[in-house]
């Protein structure tokens, strides 16, 4: 259905306001394991979020399809909702046309990883190793009642290499992801060569001491801690009194050498997007600055009830864009060529499908890396218990690495070196 006669469907039914986010996705996709070409897949998608006001109340739908059907389910859902919420509706702003689409093609990519899958040969401890690779092109699209137009995209690179060890009839596999703006910022065959020795170091694995360590987490890791603070920093949550940093806006939570910036604006991260889902402008903006919190984040419901302006993170929820910790100058490896005795962490697992309380901030995970060793990666340890909170951990750093490695479009970090954590084995 043509946007202009939805609109005119909608005036018809008593809609008063209605816009639209609609969200392109082209993709193509490979996995390879041990050289072969497992599947391929090329893709073309379109979603929309929907949202109206009708007597007063703003409703909203979310659908892969757009017919008169949304309309009459906006009106019922309406109808039956007891909230008079009133949202706000863009109206005079400059139209930004819609990017011609992307046009890509992964045929080298598939070439060159069914030549690096020959590294294997170099390990023969490696039984098997897999590799995924895609390309997409996004592009989001707000157009409303108002004559509202605007366009955003990103082009998306994503890598991830496994590999796994066979070691006394016990299996151990290692992984590393990448995701990036261009194909050429990836460097596959350092991650494949370093998936293979890691897997095998991983493999030979010692039971560690119950005790407080040293630890370094590794950037993925990191960032996948990181991105917890955005639930903590909503401000549904904030108002719902569900955040552990309800009452710290303005205050020093974390260490001096901790600062986190969200930069949806720039387009050499893969979380590019010049605007929100609601169509408010996303902004460069500091979020912890040197472990005082800054800001909350506000959607325009949100921002509404606090009377304030909306910060831009509207992403089919409150969440972020290119959010990530400020990296140091030490590379990963003269980090942990200074640890004598500690753990190099790279993976960790929660209970019941969570990692971190976010209301209380305690962190209880099951954790999986090496032992360090005067400077050196020696062996894998066998999976430990981490236990502490989010305002120990990001108190207790004492570097950040200068590797910055993106594997989310929310967030990401550098590895962080830490002191003083508990370890169960």
């Amino acid at each position: 259905m043509e946007y202009k006669n939805f609109f005119e469907e909608a005036k018809k039914k008593n809609i008063t306001n209605i816009q639209i986010a609609e969200k392109k996705t082209s993709e193509s996709s490979v996995e390879i394991i041990n050289g072969r070409m497992e599947s391929y897949d090329d893709g073309n998608n379109i979603s929309y979020s929907i949202k109206a006001e009708y007597n007063g109340k703003t409703v909203s739908v979310n659908s892969n399809y757009l017919n008169s059907n949304i309309i009459d389910l906006l009106i019922l859902k309406a109808k039956v909702t007891d909230s008079l919420y009133e949202d706000d509706y863009l109206k005079n702003k400059e139209r930004i046309p819609e990017n011609k689409p992307l046009k890509f093609d992964i045929s080298n990519e598939i070439k060159k990883l069914k030549e690096l899958a020959k590294i294997r040969e170099e390990y023969p401890e490696v039984e098997k190793m897999s590799f995924y690779f895609s390309e997409s092109y996004n592009n989001t699209r707000i157009i409303n009642s108002n004559g509202i137009d605007i366009s955003t995209a990103s082009h998306i690179c994503y890598f991830s290499a496994e590999a796994v060890v066979k070691n006394n009839n016990n299996f151990t596999s290692y992984d590393k992801k990448v995701l990036e703006t261009s194909k050429e910022k990836i460097n596959f065959e350092k991650i494949i060569r370093d998936v293979a020795e890691k897997a095998i170091i991983q493999s030979n694995k010692n039971k560690i001491s119950t005790g407080k360590y040293t630890i370094l987490l590794d950037s993925n890791t990191a960032g996948r801690i990181i991105s917890n603070l955005v639930n903590m920093i909503s401000a549904t949550n904030i108002r719902n009194k569900v955040s552990c940093l309800e009452n710290k806006l303005n205050q020093k939570v974390f260490s001096q050498k901790l600062t986190i910036v969200e930069d949806p604006t720039n387009n050499k991260y893969p979380g590019y997007q010049l605007f929100d889902n609601e169509g408010t402008e996303t902004r460069k903006k500091t979020i912890v600055d040197h472990g005082k919190l800054e800001t909350f984040l506000y959607d325009i419901k949100e921002s509404k009830i606090k009377g304030i302006s909306p910060t831009g993170n509207s992403f089919r929820g409150i969440s972020t864009r290119n959010m990530y910790v400020v990296p140091g100058e030490k590379s990963d490896q003269e980090l942990i060529k200074s640890i004598e005795n500690g753990i190099y962490i790279v993976d960790y697992m929660g209970s019941m499908g969570t990692s971190i309380n976010t209301v209380t901030g305690a962190i209880s995970i099951q954790i999986f890396g090496f032992l360090i060793k005067n400077g050196e990666i020696v062996c894998g340890i066998n999976p430990a218990v981490m236990t502490t909170t989010i305002f120990e951990l990001l108190n207790n750093i004492e570097e950040i690495a200068s590797e910055l490695e993106f594997t989310s479009l929310s967030s990401a970090s550098p590895a962080l070196l830490i002191k003083d954590i508990s370890i169960a084995s």
